[in-house]
């Protein structure tokens, strides 16, 4: 993990930079529902909400915090599935994350948070993304004495994708057909995250869960479509709601109104890392 952090100041740069050679190479020809779940557990592990915050609170009503926070999952998933469409494909086994940062405090060691990536068309794909989440640091309110930072937070977030693509299978006779394929992730969850501050920095770990809906939708002409379910022959749209359990680590570092971090997210079975550049008040 430690190899991996130097990366994190240039992944959102990366996320903007990559996207048009993302949508030209993103292809799903024919896939089926075991392919189909597979995908929605990769977008969902790039999906997470995280803040890449520490357990301590902002300090009491009307700390303020923004900025922004970008990061990277590994998808050999969705990779072989391009793969096996196209094996040319320039294609990487990367998904990309990035948005907006808000957070708030409140009173009794409460934060609301805020993330947002509004809807953005870059070569053929739309991508958007919008998060909130509440915590609680027990340490404020009902734990003063306890040695370290100890907080809970739960949270919902929202990614859409939309991209258009050539569709040639059996659903099309084998004839090229223009289609727009739409994709709905969202994700609900909880963390119990504990912290400890030592000079400037505060790392922290966390353990949390979470639940995932995926919904796809094929919009083409006639019967045209990239999922075949087999016996059920083929349709326009799937439904996937997975769980995983998440793993946390991260740590905060803090420079008067200056803040870095940078966190490492275990969910689904994939691995991501996220980091952040940010100002408190």
């Amino acid at each position: 993990m430690r190899t991996s952090f130097p990366k994190l100041r240039w992944i959102a740069a990366m996320a903007l930079v990559s996207a048009p050679a993302f949508a030209a190479d993103l292809s799903l020809d024919n896939i089926n529902l075991a392919d189909y779940e597979a995908l929605v557990q990769e977008f969902s592990a790039n999906s997470q909400y995280s803040s890449v915050t520490p357990a301590s609170s902002l300090g009491g009503l009307w700390g303020f915090e923004f900025g922004v926070v970008g990061g990277m999952t590994k998808a050999p998933d969705l990779l072989a599935l391009v793969k096996r469409n196209n094996a040319g494909a320039n294609f990487k086994d990367e998904l990309y994350h990035v948005g907006g940062l808000a957070r708030l405090g409140l009173p009794f060691g409460f934060t609301a948070e805020a993330l947002y990536f509004p809807k953005t068309t870059i070569s053929s794909i739309k991508i958007g993304r919008w998060g909130g989440a509440a915590q609680w640091t027990l340490t404020d309110a009902i734990l003063e004495d306890f040695p370290i930072e100890l907080a809970i937070k739960g949270y919902v977030t929202k990614t859409t994708l939309q991209y258009s693509q050539t569709v040639n299978n059996a659903s099309t006779a084998n004839v090229p057909v223009n289609a727009v394929v739409g994709f709905d992730n969202t994700l609900y969850g909880f963390q119990v995250i504990a912290s400890y501050k030592l000079f400037i920095f505060e790392p922290y770990v966390g353990l949390g869960w979470m639940k995932a809906k995926g919904d796809l939708n094929v919009d083409a002409s006639g019967n045209t479509t990239i999922l075949n379910i087999g016996a059920f022959g083929s349709s326009k749209s799937a439904s996937s709601k997975p769980s995983s359990a998440q793993v946390l680590l991260g740590t905060d570092l803090r420079l008067a109104f200056f803040s870095l971090g940078a966190e490492y997210e275990r969910a689904f079975k994939k691995n991501s890392y996220t980091g952040r550049v940010s100002f408190r008040f």
